[in-house]
């Protein structure tokens, strides 16, 4: 009675939690959201691809929130900007419609006036994150809510103060800086670099066309200095952005040249004080995240992104400059290794391996009397050897034959005596139960009915411990049948899937070679499922000609093929190969740790001299344990 009152109760917690869990993981997705970037560059621009490609990747960095990502570009530097940013307003209302916005992010002032200016039309009260150079109005009097972002003011006079460091005999700086789509940059510029002009000749160059700032950067002489920060012709030139400008620059430079952004760090710049685009990126999209999470915009500061001196290694040797003088935590990039730093390790190797052949003729020499004596003695006990050798296989058949004897004498006694025993005590329990008198009341039912399926239960557990050791399908009706129903056996035993396929004709199948391939099957089985972990299970026979071929492969946890070799822990492995052997077959197996294991035997069928094969794989035969299920036969 506790046992069917503890059974219904365990029925009911299945019940009540399948019910519960699927509602319970449904309240715990999360629904998508949308991040839109409004860049001020264009999509080709390579400081444009980087900053998206950070924003994204802090974005996505929690993959339990999942978020839908866009950019879209303002380029007012390309076209005039109230034609620019008109267009973008209304390709903006037509592409997102019907669409919620819930975070926006403007990269730099003009992406950010954008945004404020159409903020009404295209998202009303959508946080909006920003990265300027410097605070906006609208941040300072606190007219505009949910907007927080990022400072990103260049660092002109910090990467002028690190070139004079690098150079202290420079007394001439040339400054490369013009933006007219950007407002007030040319004198922001100047600004920054006003307090240097006491310790240096500072000289803007004034040349609005490319040919024109070319030359006159080719007449700049040693031993000045260029600092470049932008520089964008009066009259747009298509496809050149700053980058581009730098390496044209340093392509007829005599002096060296600093440079204010990491996009110039490989383009012909010594270095500077730069605050990376990655950086900057990282931080915008870790603050949109903190918005998508709950956080209220006007909860998270105002920062800025921190700077890192950064060097091009090449163009440093290049203009000979003082190594030591670097900044200490400088990110040097493209650097070159000595002679010395790229091979030391040849160097001291081939040296060690040199030493140690010396080391090993003189000790082969001194061994070589030792291994011609020790050769005549491995050959006078190789032939020793043999011969033990092929009385252990003697005794190992002896063995399987005597196994397979007592298997079969064991399964008659079960199925003749024990099950017709206990099939009599069930049917006359069954037959208790529709008699007349006291016996009929409920108390008493129970009791032979408990009873009943008691001894119902004796008689299958028998039952199938008789198939195991000895099935009578495999004698009567052959190989396949007796497979399919082991394989049927298992499934239902353990609550596992498993797959039996054949392939080709099998009219006839001798029996050591039945008995053979239905042990290794069974073998198999059981380890894959008991020790494996195996959910799911494959038993693929296949005749090919006279070759019998069959695969068992499983999805568990594998086991380690060498440690079992090693340690000889593997019963039933020693078993399925000396049955393989016997036949003339041979048996492979395929294991690793968490990949599985698959185990296939080929052998003929029609042996030149046949060999009866009995069955050791008894109960406690257990095949190599996964790695993580030590063996235990």
């Amino acid at each position: 009675m506790r046992l069917q009152q503890g059974l219904r109760g365990v029925t009911a917690a299945a019940v009540v939690l399948g019910f519960v869990c699927p509602s319970a993981a449904a309240q715990t997705r999360q629904p998508s959201r949308t991040v839109l970037s409004i860049h001020w560059g264009s999509e080709s621009d390579p400081s444009t691809g980087r900053l998206d490609a950070a924003i994204q990747g802090a974005l996505m960095a929690h993959s339990d929130a999942p978020v839908d990502y866009f950019a879209e570009y303002l380029e007012t530097e390309e076209f005039p900007a109230e034609t620019a940013s008109t267009a973008l307003r209304d390709y903006i209302l037509r592409k997102y419609v019907g669409r919620h916005i819930d975070v926006v992010i403007a990269v730099a002032s003009a992406a950010l006036q954008f945004t404020l200016r159409y903020r009404k039309e295209l998202f009303p009260d959508v946080p909006i994150v920003f990265l300027a150079v410097a605070l906006p109005q609208a941040v300072l009097d606190r007219s505009v809510p949910n907007i927080t972002g990022v400072l990103n003011d260049t660092p002109f006079s910090e990467t002028l103060e690190l070139a004079l460091r690098l150079q202290p005999t420079a007394r001439h700086v040339f400054v490369v800086a013009h933006a007219p789509t950007v407002a007030g940059y040319d004198d922001k510029v100047k600004s920054a670099l006003r307090r240097f002009s006491d310790r240096v000749t500072l000289t803007y160059v004034e040349d609005r066309t490319i040919p024109a700032l070319l030359s006159a950067v080719k007449a700049i002489p040693p031993p000045s200095l260029i600092l470049y920060t932008r520089y964008a012709p009066d009259e747009p030139a298509p496809n050149v952005h700053p980058d581009d400008i730098a390496r044209l620059i340093a392509g007829v430079s005599r002096v060296p040249i600093y440079g204010v952004s990491d996009l110039y760090i490989g383009s012909g710049v010594v270095g500077g004080v730069i605050r990376t685009s990655d950086g900057a990126g990282t931080r915008l999209g870790q603050i949109a995240r903190q918005i998508l999470d709950g956080t209220s915009p006007g909860d998270i500061p105002t920062g800025s992104v921190s700077t890192v001196p950064m060097f091009d290694w090449r163009e440093v040797k290049h203009w000979r400059l003082d190594v030591s003088t670097l900044p200490p935590g400088s990110r040097i990039l493209f650097r070159t290794p000595t002679m010395w730093e790229a091979y030391r390790w040849y160097v001291v190797g081939t040296f060690a391996v040199v030493g140690l052949q010396l080391a090993l003729i003189a000790g082969l020499l001194t061994q070589r009397a030792r291994r011609r004596r020790a050769e005549q003695i491995i050959r006078t006990r190789e032939t020793s050897l043999r011969k033990s050798y092929d009385q252990i296989r003697l005794l190992a058949g002896r063995l399987i034959n005597a196994q397979e004897t007592a298997r079969a004498s064991l399964a008659q006694d079960l199925h003749d005596d024990i099950c017709q025993r206990l099939a009599m005590v069930s049917t006359a329990i069954d037959s208790l139960k529709t008699s007349s008198g006291d016996i009929q009341n409920a108390k008493t039912q129970r009791l032979f009915a408990a009873l009943a399926r008691d001894a119902h239960g004796t008689f299958e557990v028998v039952r199938a411990l008789s198939h195991d050791l000895h099935p009578a399908t495999l004698r009567v009706l052959g190989l396949v049948p007796a497979l399919k129903t082991h394989c049927r056996e298992v499934a239902k035993r353990h609550n596992v899937e498993v797959i039996f396929t054949t392939q080709g004709d099998f009219p006839y199948v001798p029996d050591d070679v039945a008995v053979c391939f239905f042990r290794v099957a069974q073998e198999s089985l059981r380890n894959g499922v008991e020790h494996g972990e195996a959910n799911r299970v494959t038993v693929s026979l296949t005749r090919s000609g006279d070759d019998l071929e069959m695969t068992v492969t499983d999805n568990g946890c594998g086991f380690n093929f060498d440690a079992v070799s090693r340690e000889g822990s593997g019963v039933g492995v020693i078993s399925m190969e000396e049955r393989a052997r016997a036949i003339g077959g041979t048996l492979f197996i395929v294991s690793g740790g968490q990949h599985g294991t698959a185990i296939r035997i080929k052998a003929p069928i029609h042996s030149p001299q046949p060999v009866s094969v009995p069955d050791v794989s008894g109960p406690t035969a257990i095949m190599r344990a996964a790695a993580r299920s030590p063996v235990t036969s």
